[in-house]
C-alpha cells in the first residue's frame, strides 16, 4: 500500500471555545449550540466515506463523531495521542485574544509557556501518533481513515506536512466540525503530503454564523 487517505475531523463547538478557555486536556463537552452546527454539517458537508473512524479520546471529539457519523459508521476507537495541546496548570483557564496571541507567539517560538506542553514536544506527540496510524493501516490493508480530533492536532499535521514555519500554525483555518482531505505517500519510512483540501460544504452554513470566521482564524484553545 502507498497511499492514504486521512481525513481530519475539528470537534464541535465546545464549551471551551463558548467560554475562551484554554481547554486542552480538559474534557469539557460540546455547547447545544455546537451540537446543533453538527447536526446541519451532517446534512451539508461532504465527509467522505472511509475504511476506520477513530477519535480523540476527550468528549467532545467522541460527541463529535456520534453527532456525524452514527447510522454511517461505527468507531474503532479511541486514540487519546490525538488530543489536544497540554497547557499544565494553564489548563481551563480563560484568555483574552492578546492574552491568547501572546501566549502562542512564545510558544510557537520555543520559549517558556509554563509547565504544559512545548511546541517541539507537542508536534513529536503528533507525528508519531500519526506513524503509528499508519503502521497499523498498513498491517490491517486499510487506506483510508478518519480521525476526530482538536485544531491543535490538524494545525500540526498541516504546518508539518507542509513543510511550513510554525508562524504560519495561526493561519490555519480550523472549523469546528470542520477539517481537511490529505492524501499521503506512505512508501517511505516518514509521510509525504500528496494532497490536500478542506472538507467540502454544500451550503451556505458558515455564511450564517458571522462568528466562525473569527473564530477560526484564533490559535488553538482545544
Amino acid at each position: 500500500m502507498k497511499q492514504l487517505q486521512l481525513v481530519l475531523v475539528r470537534h464541535g463547538y465546545s464549551l471551551g471555545n463558548e467560554q475562551h478557555l484554554l481547554s486542552g486536556w480538559s474534557d469539557v463537552p460540546l455547547t447545544d449550540f455546537g451540537r446543533q452546527q453538527l447536526r446541519q454539517l451532517r446534512l451539508s458537508a461532504e465527509y467522505p466515506a472511509t475504511e476506520q473512524y477513530y477519535s480523540s479520546d476527550l468528549c467532545r471529539c467522541t460527541e463529535t463523531f456520534h453527532l456525524l457519523y452514527d447510522g454511517r459508521a461505527s468507531l474503532n476507537g479511541l486514540l487519546p495521542q490525538f488530543r489536544e495541546i497540554y497547557f499544565g496548570s494553564l489548563e481551563n483557564s480563560r484568555e483574552t485574544e492578546v492574552s491568547s496571541r501572546q501566549f502562542f507567539s512564545a510558544w510557537l517560538s520555543g520559549q517558556p509557556t509554563g509547565d504544559g506542553e512545548s511546541f517541539e514536544t507537542f508536534r513529536t506527540r503528533i507525528m508519531n501518533a500519526l506513524t503509528s496510524l499508519i503502521r497499523c493501516c498498513r498491517e490491517e490493508k486499510v487506506s483510508s481513515v478518519t480521525v476526530v480530533t482538536h485544531s491543535g492536532v490538524i494545525r500540526t499535521l498541516l504546518l508539518t506536512l507542509r513543510h511550513l514555519e510554525p508562524t504560519a500554525f495561526p493561519t490555519l483555518s480550523t472549523p469546528n466540525g470542520l477539517g481537511y482531505i490529505l492524501t499521503l505517500d506512505i512508501s517511505q519510512s516518514q509521510p509525504q503530503l500528496i494532497h490536500d483540501e478542506p472538507i467540502p460544504v454544500r451550503s451556505s452554513l458558515a455564511a450564517s454564523d458571522p462568528s466562525r470566521k473569527k473564530r477560526d482564524l484564533q490559535p488553538a484553545k482545544g
